[in-house]
């Protein structure tokens, strides 16, 4: 199995993982060696439920996405204590997440924390001032938790724009400028 090399590439800086159809957790200290990571992506993992144990172990990552792992259950209390470098944590279309490990709130150099896409449970949780996990990103300067719409209708809406050059950047760059949200 792939995963269990990466642990090895202990000069990576960038990690992605993406399209896993079958890994449920990730191997026992598969991050572990990866002491200058910056950025890890784990992405379209249809069935992980648990993220890596060892996730505390990368101190200098600074960017933490997690996006459409459907039956991902919950972030690792221990896990998110060790990143100390942590400036950004995405949190996109992971519906089971329903709160927050109060670990979060010992993160202090985050700047920015996206949820988007979660559940009802969190959604409540998280809402701005009363919600029973608001203290925990309390401290965050730029906290972001919204639904976002389904794809067909963010199609509709962009073709809806006019578009002066066509190309699909600027389209989206122009849609996403009208509704508020900044595009990476």
């Amino acid at each position: 199995m792939v995963l269990n090399s990466i642990s090895n590439l202990n000069s990576l800086t960038s990690l992605a993982i993406d399209r896993d159809k079958e890994t449920v957790c990730f191997p026992k200290e598969f991050l572990r060696n990866l002491t200058v990571l910056e950025s890890l992506l784990i992405q379209n993992c249809q069935e992980l439920k648990v993220l890596p144990e060892d996730l505390a172990s990368l101190v200098t990552l600074k960017s933490l996405k997690i996006q459409k792992c459907p039956k991902l259950e919950s972030l690792p209390e221990e896990g998110l204590r060790g990143l100390e470098s942590l400036q950004l944590l995405h949190i996109y279309g992971c519906p089971k997440i329903a709160s927050l490990p109060a670990s979060i709130q010992s993160l202090a150099k985050l700047q920015r924390i996206n949820i988007w896409n979660y559940g009802p449970e969190l959604e409540r949780r998280c809402e701005k001032g009363k919600g029973e996990d608001w203290y925990k990103i309390a401290h965050v300067p730029e906290v972001s938790i919204r639904k976002v719409l389904p794809c067909s209708w963010v199609m509709m809406a962009a073709a809806s724009i006019e578009v002066v050059v066509a190309s699909d950047a600027l389209l989206a760059g122009r849609f996403w400028a009208v509704h508020g949200f900044e595009v990476n």
